[in-house]
């Protein structure tokens, strides 16, 4: 079980952090917008400049702003995005020791689920769109880079259809935590036949959508996540018996 510190007091910084991030939401900024300078700040804010600038360096922290350097520098807007969840649930799932087996774990039961509430909305574009992907994995089974960018087009389709913002986000986090073990299973390091296999599972996979079918879609795509499994512990030497790392490094002789 996961245990943490009681809930603090929040500082000054904290509330000003907050503030900000709730104008730039409320105002819809978009990514890259120059937010006010320090001196302007300081007094819409009513703070000091040591306060200000440690709000700003934990809304840099959490993904909110990037802090640029130079003349003409300050703090810009920043969109938070999966990965940044995912770094955090990185180091939360190292230090309580966790090994990538449960991610895989949690990882079958989102995404089977994402693809199961895709069956039930999914739309004509949506299945026009997973078609085209399948037919470029086919067409491009000889080039490895293309045939894993269509394959992660396919499944960010199938997550978009599900319509499920939460679930979706969640399932990227922990495909994020799992990116150093599912290099593993990256196209590129398979036969021509291993990967026409991936494309095979993938098709079973657009078959039940396509009948709009939940049942028969969630258990195609459970299958093509132990098929994926296995071909990355044979590439790892067992993975999912490792500890998740921040920064996992490859072992000598891999």
């Amino acid at each position: 079980m996961v245990h943490g510190p009681a809930r603090r007091a929040l500082k000054q910084s904290d509330i000003v952090a907050r503030e900000i991030t709730r104008r730039i939401v409320a105002e819809n900024l978009p990514e890259g917008t120059r937010l006010p300078h320090e001196k302007e700040m300081v007094e819409e804010y009513q703070v000091g400049r040591s306060t200000l600038r440690e709000a700003l360096r934990l809304l840099e922290t959490r993904g909110v702003v990037s802090i640029r350097s130079g003349r003409d520098g300050g703090p810009v807007v920043r969109r938070p995005r999966p990965t940044d969840l995912g770094e955090a649930l990185t180091l939360l799932l190292q230090f309580e020791g966790v090994n990538f087996s449960e991610v895989f774990a949690a990882r079958r039961i989102l995404v089977p689920r994402l693809a199961r509430r895709a069956a039930e909305r999914i739309t004509p574009p949506t299945l026009a769109a997973l078609r085209e992907c399948l037919d470029r994995m086919d067409a491009y089974l000889d080039e490895p880079a293309v045939f894993r960018a269509e394959r992660q087009r396919f499944d960010k389709l199938i997550s978009n259809a599900s319509e499920s913002p939460v679930l979706e986000l969640l399932n990227s986090a922990v495909g994020s935590v799992a990116e150093d073990a599912d290099r593993g299973a990256d196209p590129d390091r398979f036969t021509r036949t291993q990967r026409a296999a991936m494309a095979r599972e993938d098709q079973a996979v657009y078959d039940a959508l396509a009948e709009h079918d939940p049942d028969a879609t969630q258990t195609a795509m459970a299958v093509r996540l132990a098929s994926d499994e296995k071909r990355a512990n044979a590439a790892r030497r067992d993975i999912a018996g490792r500890s998740v790392q921040w920064a996992l490094v490859e072992p000598t002789g891999s």
